[in-house]
């Protein structure tokens, strides 16, 4: 199976990153600690992470039900 990573839009010419390497997605669950921040799954073919990140920084948002 081949893995196609979106990357996401950041800094400040909203430039893609990580193309290829990493896929980036927010999550329905908000993060209470800074609400300028929202929670995010990221991960590559052998990595996953979950942590929070701006809002401002563009992510893929995927409805998963």
């Amino acid at each position: 199976m081949e893995f196609l990573a979106v990357g996401y839009r950041g800094g400040s010419d909203g430039s893609l990153t990580n193309a290829g390497t990493w896929d980036y997605y927010w999550s329905s669950v908000a993060y209470t600690s800074n609400t300028t921040n929202a929670y995010r799954l990221y991960f590559s073919s052998s990595d996953l992470y979950v942590s929070n990140n701006l809002k401002q920084t563009g992510r893929s948002v995927r409805c998963v039900r």
